[in-house]
């Protein structure tokens, strides 16, 4: 079954992409550069670990965003069939932080630090750009009357498109015209932007990889009452 999908999360998720991907890449940067010169040192290798760690968990964090967001009301009205946001992982010992340098997919958390600020600078534009500008559109008429009236200036006076495409046009008609154009742009708008997230929510299932199984809970004993399957849960894999 198909689920509504939030226009305003999505926006708030494109929104918060370009903070989370500073942070992201600042992690990744900063412990890529400090633990590489000396992994030859040795003392290096745990902290390249516990950078993977680091990148792995704010990816597996945005992931969970992100599919809370496409499972839509259904998550919401039972987050605890969900799956609780992915905590801090704990230390484990040595060897088990050493571990992550020979586990492919740890690596994965890097690619998506190093990647995720380009993506969250062109998330964060659109969010921005496009509901500002549909919103202009929409509100030409009024603002029109407004330059006209208190500042007698004339915003279509050397507008080189409309006196070429619409000569005959005065400046109200041209405006009213932005203002319909503007009208439609702002009806699409929540589509455009459960798009936009829908990309961006692709983005981060293709940096993440298949999600990691969660562990089967404990059968019941005696004549404890059965409990439904709970949603799938995400794991930390770094």
């Amino acid at each position: 079954m198909k689920t509504k999908k939030s226009a305003l999360q999505a926006w708030k998720m494109l929104m918060l992409s370009l903070p989370k991907g500073v942070a992201a890449f600042v992690t990744a940067v900063a412990g890529i550069s400090v633990s590489l010169p000396l992994s030859v040192f040795v003392v290096g290798l745990p902290l390249l670990a516990e950078t993977l760690v680091l990148c792995g968990h704010l990816l597996e964090s945005e992931r969970w965003t992100v599919e809370r967001w496409k499972r839509g009301k259904a998550a919401a009205a039972d987050p605890s069939g969900f799956g609780d946001r992915p905590v801090k992982p704990k230390w484990e010992g040595w060897q088990a932080l050493l571990a992550r340098l020979f586990k492919g997919r740890s690596y994965r958390g890097v690619v998506y630090g190093l990647l995720q600020l380009p993506v969250g600078i062109a998330a964060f534009t659109l969010a921005v750009v496009l509901p500002a500008t549909f919103w202009a559109f929409l509100l030409s008429p009024l603002a029109y009357q407004v330059s006209v009236r208190a500042f007698s200036f004339d915003w279509y006076a050397g507008d080189i498109v409309s006196n070429f495409l619409l000569p005959a046009w005065s400046g109200t008609q041209i405006s009213w015209l932005y203002g319909g154009i503007g009208a439609v742009l702002v009806l699409l708008l929540p589509s455009i932007l459960r798009g936009l997230g829908r990309l961006y929510a692709a983005w981060i299932e293709a940096a993440a990889g298949p999600a990691l199984p969660a562990d089967p809970a404990p059968a019941p004993s005696g004549n404890a009452a059965p409990v439904s399957d709970p949603l799938p849960e995400i794991r930390q894999y770094a």
